[in-house]
Order: C-alpha cells, then structure tokens, then sequence
C-alpha cells in the first residue's frame, strides 16, 4: 500500500508537471525532449547493466537464508559495480555528445542537456541499486519517502531553472535534465546512510563468489536491456522521422510529443499499482522459489493474474469511454483525446504485461523475459521502418499493439508453464465481454461539457462494469475448478 500510494501520488503529481512543460515548450518542444531522453536512457541502461534487478534478487536471497553477512556482500558489490559502469558510460557520453547531438537528435540545442545527463548520471545508478536493497528487505516506507522527497526536489530546481531559461529551447531542455536527474545524489546519500545505520559488517567478506553470482544475475539483464534499449532508441527516431516523410519535421515531432508526452503519461497512470507490486513480486516469489514453496508460488500468482485482469479491464474501458474529456481537461486538446482513445485497448495487455514480466523475474526466468522484450522491439523497428511513412500514425499504433501483443502472449505463457498455473479462457471472455458491454452502454449517455462528460461515460462505465464484476464469478483463483 505505501509503494503503490506513493506511486499513484508520484504519478498524478508528474502528470500535472508535464501539463506545465506542455503549456511551456509546446508539442514540438515535448517531442525534442523525447529524443534528448531516449539517449539518456540507453546511456543509463549501459550505466546501470542490470544492477538494479541483481541487487534485489542477491539480497532477497541471503535474507531468506538470514545470511546478513551475504547481504553486506552483495550491497557492496552491486554498489561497486554500478560506479564503475555508471562513471565510464558517463565519460563516453559526455566525449559523444556533440556527435550525438548533431547526427542522431539533429539538433544543436541537445547538446547542453546531453552533457547534463553523463556528469549526473553515476547518482542514478547508485541510488537505483539502494532502492533494490529497500525493496528486497522490506524496507518500504523509508523508499517512499526517499522518492517524495526526489521527487518534489527534482520539481522544485527544474521550475527554479526554467525560470531563469532566456526563452531558449538549449537551456530549457538543460533545466529539465539537470532539475530531475540532480536530486537522485540526495536520494542514495539517504538511502545509503539508513543502510549504515542498519547494517553493522565489520569482518571482511568474500567478493569472488559474489562478483559472479552479480555477474551471472547481470550480464543477462544488461545485454539484452542493452539491446532492448538500443532498439527502442532507434524505434524512437524512426517515429518522428517516419511521421516527417508526409509533413514537416515541426509536425512529425509535434505528433511525436503529443503521443509521448501527452497521451503515454495519462494512459500509463494508473499503471502505477501494478508496477508497485511487481516490484515486490520479484523479492516474493525469489524467496519463495528458494524455500521450494511452489503452492504458495502458484497461488499467488493466480491470485495476481485474476486481480490485474480486472483492474486493467477496468482502466481501459474507463480510458476510452472519457478519452475526449481527459485530452480536453489536462491538455485542452482534442487530438490527445482521440490518440487516447485509439491506444486505450492496449492497457488490456500492457499492464498485464508489467505485473507477468515482475512474477518471471522473481522466479529467475530474466533470459526468458529478455528475449522476448528484444523480440518486441525488433518487430517495433522493422514494423515502424516499413509502415510509418505510408500510413503514418496509423501504422504506429498497428505495430506498437502487435509488437506489445505478442510479448505479452510469450511472457504469460512462460508463466504458466513454470507455475503450472491455469487459466479459464471462458472466465478471461466473460471479462471482456463485461468491458464491451459496459462501454457501450456508457458511450450512449448524454453529456453537454467535459465535465459532464467524464462524469457520465467514465464514472458511468465504472459503475456498470463494478456491479457486473460485483455479481460474476470472477473472485475465485483462475488455478482452481
């Protein structure tokens, strides 16, 4: 509860701050800063290699065998590996940002913010790896309010920044950068002093055996995250480039930024409640798998599954029955309205896709959730190279769903084949029946204003599908007869 609290409130507050960027910078302006942020991804995905999930599962593991000295060990280690690739990607990508700038962002104004991301970008990565020691022992609510306070430090500099911005696109993507990665060295200083406090290892400790069972965890992960993010970054550029072939690039990256920066954020909020759980899900179930609890594994997966099922139903008969009113109420635009409620049917397996690829995770199945995660995005890269420039932005949303889709499918059955879970296909059809149903009904309901609007198609829709779910079968364990 405090981790998916703390997410739905980080998440809401995000979302009015990117309204804010939105009123400043414009669609074009968000779309460039998509771009800026692509590269600081990959550049932090190569700095990172994995390190998060690692630290996680290693502690998880010498905590379930109460190993408090393995735990110091693998804290140590994690650290010490992130510092070492954080630093040396930070150096390549502040030496490649002017080449960066001009031949792949194709804007000189990216230069500045690409040199903000590698000096900042070590602080990330060391206070990702004490984030997973705080999921793995338990120690939630001393990481939500580590995170708050990022958060609303992160907001404070970035709007103290932008305000003294001279009105130019360089210093204003500077100040977005530099506002939101700088505080993250106030969160592993925090988080890293609780842990001193905590953990009291005085006896030197074993580093080999250590070193590769990280190694073994990690290289895994970071390959195919590597690839996965380098996709996606080419992915990225081929949007707004695609999108250009039949406009201007001023318009391709304005369709660009209202996808990305607009519709994404309002589409994925609620998401924040699964994500939170699969965080926990992967410590969960690694203890569970070690103790040889495969009941206990089984039913709390079937558990999960049916709960997301339904949630994500819910959100996406809500999102597009009120995907006018919401585009007009954050954005005042009505092109984010009608992207939303083109994209909404992909919460169906999006989210689901989250909380499966969590459960896979912590049940050591990362090469398995690696591949398919790069398959996803090779089918993204060739689908977006053969149909975004014919069929524009319809060819996008044909292939992000088909790529999604299709990862999605690989990853849940993985799932069930190591849980030997099983799922009632009549159950998963009456659910969705329920979501047809009831967004037609809502849809047919009368509104005058964005207000009313949302009112009666959005709170309309969740009262009607509430009580058919209230009065369905679907409470029971999908595993049981």
């Amino acid at each position: 509860m405090w981790l998916t609290g703390s997410a739905l409130f980080l998440r809401a507050v995000s979302m009015m701050f990117q309204v804010y960027l939105s009123a400043r910078m414009g669609a074009a302006g968000l779309g460039l800063l998509q771009l800026v942020t692509t590269v600081g991804g990959l550049a932090a995905t190569m700095a990172l290699a994995g390190g998060k999930i690692a630290a996680m599962y290693l502690i998880a593991r010498a905590a379930g065998r109460d190993d408090e000295a393995g735990v110091c060990s693998a804290v140590r280690c994690c650290l010490r590996y992130a510092l070492v690739l954080s630093a040396s990607v930070a150096a390549l990508l502040y030496l490649s940002a002017p080449l960066l700038a001009r031949r792949f962002v194709q804007d000189s104004d990216a230069l500045l913010s690409l040199r903000a991301y590698a000096l900042l970008l070590p602080g990330g990565c060391l206070a990702a790896v004490m984030s997973g020691y705080c999921t793995a022992r338990g120690r939630i609510r001393r990481q939500v309010l580590v995170e708050l306070l990022e958060r609303f430090c992160s907001i404070a500099l970035t709007v103290l920044l932008l305000r003294r911005a001279d009105g130019g696109m360089a210093y204003s993507l500077f100040a977005i950068v530099a506002g939101g990665s700088a505080p993250a060295f106030l969160s592993f200083l925090l988080l890293y002093g609780f842990y001193l406090r905590e953990q009291r290892c005085r006896a030197p400790l074993p580093r080999q055996p250590m070193l590769r069972s990280l190694l073994q965890i990690s290289v895994p992960l970071a390959l195919g995250d590597l690839l996965r993010s380098g996709l996606n970054t080419v992915e990225q550029f081929l949007i707004p480039y695609g999108l250009a072939k039949s406009s201007s690039r001023y318009l391709g990256l304005a369709a660009y930024g209202t996808i990305l920066g607009m519709v994404f954020p309002l589409m994925m909020f609620p998401a924040a409640v699964l994500h939170a759980a699969a965080d926990l899900l992967v410590p969960e179930l690694s203890r569970c798998a070690v103790r040889g609890q495969r009941e206990r594994v089984r039913d709390l997966t079937g558990r999960v599954l049916l709960l997301a099922m339904r949630f994500a139903a819910g959100c996406a008969g809500f999102l597009f029955c009120a995907a006018g009113e919401l585009g007009q109420l954050f954005y005042h635009s009505a092109e984010a309205g009608r992207f939303l409620r083109l994209l909404s049917p992909m919460v169906l397996f999006l989210y689901l896709d989250a909380i499966v690829d969590g459960m896979l995770k912590g049940l050591g199945q990362q090469v398995h959730t690696v591949r398919y995660n790069t398959a996803t995005n090779v089918i993204d890269v060739l689908g977006l190279y053969a149909l975004l420039p014919a069929f524009g932005i319809g060819g996008y949303i044909f292939t992000y769903s088909a790529s999604h889709l299709v990862n999605f499918f690989l990853s849940l059955r993985k799932l069930l084949q190591v849980t030997d879970l099983h799922l009632s296909i009549r159950r998963q059809a009456a659910l969705l029946g329920a979501v047809l149903v009831c967004g037609a009904l809502a849809s047919l309901l009368p509104a005058r204003g964005v207000w009313d609007g949302l009112l009666l198609h959005g709170g309309g829709f969740l009262a009607l599908f509430l009580t058919a779910d209230r009065f369905s079968r679907s409470g029971r364990c999908p595993h049981r007869p």
